[in-house]
């Protein structure tokens, strides 16, 4: 606490918002960091385990479905992108990533009773409540929606690298 009036300005903590250092607040995140350390951080080993399966089945998924995308992933947080390469800065996904399958795929998923966050290239998150047979029954969702979109002409398949590209017809 003394690092929010240190007498070096420089060594100071910003103390903003209405709840910083507030002793209920402190006390939960105390308890938070705590119960996340039980078991020697193994909710941590779980939730990266699980974002290792969706990744990989979000991956398998696209592919069986034709679709070009990669995922990237950090911990339990991960997001796919519709686009041939992991994205290395906004300019690119706005120039490669399809937005519009993004946004199907997310809004299907939600009808379907699985939340996506329904924004284009927002990351998906598993907490400690998630299972593997909600990452199963999420990719198992997935696999749905791609056939629906297909079925509805909205699903566009990454195309055949060994074809010549067709020119556009007149």
């Amino acid at each position: 606490m003394n690092y929010f009036a240190h007498p070096d300005a420089s060594k100071r903590v910003l103390l903003a918002g209405t709840y910083n250092a507030h002793p209920i607040p402190t006390a939960a995140a105390i308890a938070t960091i705590e119960r996340l350390q039980m078991n020697d951080g193994e909710v941590y080993r779980r939730v990266e385990a699980l974002g290792a399966q969706a990744e990989t089945g979000v991956r398998e998924v696209c592919r069986e479905a034709g679709v070009e995308a990669v995922v990237s992933r950090q911990g339990s947080a991960f997001c796919p992108y519709f686009m041939d390469h992991l994205p290395v800065d906004w300019h690119d996904l706005a120039r490669h990533h399809d937005a519009a399958l993004d946004i199907a795929m997310r809004r299907e998923l939600v009808e379907a009773g699985i939340y996506f966050f329904p924004l284009a290239m927002k990351q998906c998150s598993i907490s400690a409540a998630h299972t593997a047979d909600d990452i199963a029954m999420t990719l198992e969702a997935l696999r749905k929606v791609f056939s629906n979109l297909d079925a509805a002409g909205k699903l566009v398949r990454k195309r055949d690298l060994n074809s010549p590209a067709q020119a556009p017809s007149a």
